[in-house]
């Protein structure tokens, strides 16, 4: 199950655009809709927020073995 293993890392990729480039991620969400638009302040730090909790969840699916297949359950 590949994917699973794919699933924390692509929160923590995610989390880190957002932090990095919150202008693109808004552009992508909603400066699509609308000619001449710009995100305000506000929504650019949102957008930062946004990516700390995603790279903080795609921790704790990774390290704290959530997803992983088997284990100690019997499957």
């Amino acid at each position: 199950m590949l994917l699973f293993n794919l699933i924390p890392f692509i929160f923590i990729i995610l989390g880190l655009l957002n932090i990095i480039y919150p202008k693109a991620s808004w552009y992508m969400r909603y400066g699509w809709q609308f000619k001449n638009a710009e995100p305000s302040n506000a929504a650019l730090v949102m957008s930062r927020i946004g990516g700390v909790f995603a790279i903080l969840i795609g921790l704790f699916i990774l390290f704290s073995g959530i997803l992983r297949i088997g284990g100690s359950f019997g499957f």
